[in-house]
């Protein structure tokens, strides 16, 4: 019995001790691409500290449980900390996602995007496994399964070259305003913007964005919490 007693005191202690420690800091990147505005208090009318320049990384320190609709992002203010400074911001414009700032990952000026998605996700997670290929006689493909749960998928045809990807634990604003800070140039983020489309589930929630541009984008919340992305090329000319 005093073991006993013993077991459930030790367990108890435990169980408080667990429940007072704070949720770990972690780091995130801002996507905003005219900078993420770092505020006294957790609304849109708080003081301004600082703008955080694009491609930032910033320590989240805890969640505020303070939503909000943002254009059309729904999201929740958070407490970070910045060279120093701590304020808060809109989790809208911040990701975990590596922020693409290569040559390699931006489009050249043609708003395809099929080609710089490919390469940063290729760039910045490392297969963990050989692809699965599909060869016919008009048609390729390829499937990639990357690190921390990415699958990546690319269709070649003499059509169309077509790039899919499936992020896990990401969130549809993630999604999009990575792909904007993939456009090189001011005119390209302001049309991918213009021709973006945002559609409601049955609860009022954006959970699909379709962006009709030359190389047409669709993004779509998926109900296990990951982000699909596809973006596809129409190949000009065939060959009679």
């Amino acid at each position: 019995m005093k073991n006993l007693f013993c077991i459930l005191v030790i367990s108890f202690v435990s169980l408080s001790v667990s429940a007072n420690i704070e949720p770990q800091a972690h780091s995130q990147n801002v996507l905003a691409i005219s900078g993420l505005k770092l505020r006294v208090t957790p609304e849109l009318s708080g003081q301004l500290i600082k703008v955080i320049p694009f491609g930032e990384s910033i320590t989240v320190i805890e969640a505020t449980n303070i939503s909000q609709t943002i254009e059309w992002m729904q999201g929740e203010w958070l407490k970070v900390a910045y060279q120093g400074l701590e304020g808060y911001v809109f989790d809208g414009f911040i990701s975990k996602l590596p922020v693409p700032n290569l040559d390699f990952e931006l489009t050249q000026e043609d708003l395809d995007l099929t080609y710089p998605l490919l390469a940063w996700a290729e760039y910045h997670f490392d297969p963990i496994s050989n692809p699965d290929t599909i060869e016919g006689d008009k048609y390729y493909t390829l499937v990639q399964h990357l690190e921390n749960g990415i699958w990546l998928k690319r269709e070649d045809s003499d059509y169309h070259f077509k790039a899919t990807i499936i992020l896990p634990d990401t969130k549809i604003s993630e999604a999009y305003n990575l792909l904007r800070s993939m456009l090189l140039t001011k005119y390209e983020r302001n049309s991918f913007v213009t021709n973006s489309l945002f559609i409601s589930n049955n609860l009022g929630i954006i959970d699909k964005i379709k962006v009709d541009i030359d190389s047409p984008v669709e993004i779509k919340q998926l109900p296990d919490g990951s982000v699909k992305i596809s973006v596809i090329t129409f190949l000009e000319g065939c060959s009679l």
